[in-house]
Parts: structure tokens; sequence; C-alpha cells
């Protein structure tokens, strides 16, 4: 009798066994799921707070600043080439020139300019030490990806996040860039040299 008991025995307390690992796992999935969400909702908060004070910062510094001011904080204060400026106003070198003496600027070309020196700024204060600097490094090493080529109004959030160190480099080129690992393999390095400028060398 006993024999024929006992596999029943074992048969219940597997089951048992086997009941309590299913609620576990499904405890743990619903955790993380939960852990998930909330991680979420935090980063979009974030997102949020960031694009509202760019958002602040850009309409205060268009009402403040004149034309010529801007483009004197972004070439003289910030450093900023008038080639690395052009391309993330997408305008030309010499429209750039006339604006500084003669103006003649559209206001969505002045809402751009005032967006790029908030930008900028903000970076500053996120810890950046040096923006002008930073936007011509690569976003990961091993491609040649700046956040100059990814800069456009409408990513400028994304870009403060990278450079707040609140977003992975290769997660956002995932999102901006999908085609980055197959069109943008460098074969060389990025360094800072003893000039403090940024200089190539092969990749060992």
């Amino acid at each position: 009798m006993a024999d024929s008991i006992r596999p029943r025995a074992e048969w219940a307390a597997e089951q048992q066994s086997y009941t309590s690992y299913q609620a576990l796992d499904a405890q743990w999935r619903e955790d993380s799921q939960r852990l998930r969400m909330r991680h979420r909702r935090l980063e979009r908060g974030r997102q949020d707070h960031r694009r509202k004070w760019l958002q602040e910062k850009r309409q205060e510094l268009a009402r403040s600043l004149s034309v010529a001011d801007m483009l004197r904080e972004l070439s003289t204060e910030q450093g900023l080439s008038w080639v690395a400026m052009s391309r993330m106003l997408s305008v030309s070198v010499p429209a750039l020139r006339k604006w500084r003496r003669a103006g003649g600027v559209t206001p969505e070309n002045r809402d751009n300019l005032a967006g790029l020196v908030a930008f900028l700024r903000i970076l500053g204060e996120a810890g950046v030490a040096d923006p002008a600097q930073w936007i011509t490094l690569p976003v990961l090493d091993g491609y040649t990806v700046t956040p100059l080529d990814l800069y456009t109004p409408l990513t400028a959030v994304d870009l403060l996040e990278l450079g707040a160190g609140d977003e992975q480099p290769a997660t956002l080129l995932e999102r901006l860039l999908p085609e980055w690992r197959s069109t943008h393999k460098s074969e060389y390095d990025v360094f800072i040299a003893e000039d403090g400028r940024p200089s190539l060398r092969p990749r060992g």
C-alpha cells in the first residue's frame, strides 16, 4: 500500500513545486513590467522637462537678443565654427554673414538660431565642459557619427539627454539613424591632442 501511495505523494509535491515556480515567475514578470513602466514614465517626465526648458530658453533668447548678438555668442563665446553653425541651422555660411551684417532673418530662422544658442547653453549647464567641441566628437567610439550630424530642432532634446548622460549612445543611434552600424564604421579613433583639439589616429 505504501509503495502505491508514495508515487502519488511525490507527484503532488512536484505539482505543488511547479505551481509555486509558476506563481513566482508570474510575480517576477509582473514586477519587471511595473518597473519598466515606471522607468518609461520617469524618462518621459525628464524629457518633457528638458523640452520645456529648451523651449522657454529659446523664447527668452529670441525676445532678448538680436540676431547679431546670438551669432556673436555662438562664434565667439561658444567657439562654434561658421561651417558647423551653417549645418546646424541648415543655411549657408554667406547667409549667416549676411544676417550678421544686415539682418533680414525670417521668424523661423530667428527661432532656430535662438534654439541653437539655448541648446549649447543647456549642454553647458548639464555638465558638458565644451559644447562646441562635444558636438564634433563621435557619439560612439569606432563610428563617425557626431552630434553635429544628428542635430535638428527636433532632435535637440535627444542630444541633451545624451550630453547629460541620460541616454545610451547606441540607443540614440538606433532611434535616430537606424543604419549607423553599416554606414558609419570608422577606421580611426578620435582623441584629444596636446593642443586640446580632436585629432585622428588609426585604430590599433
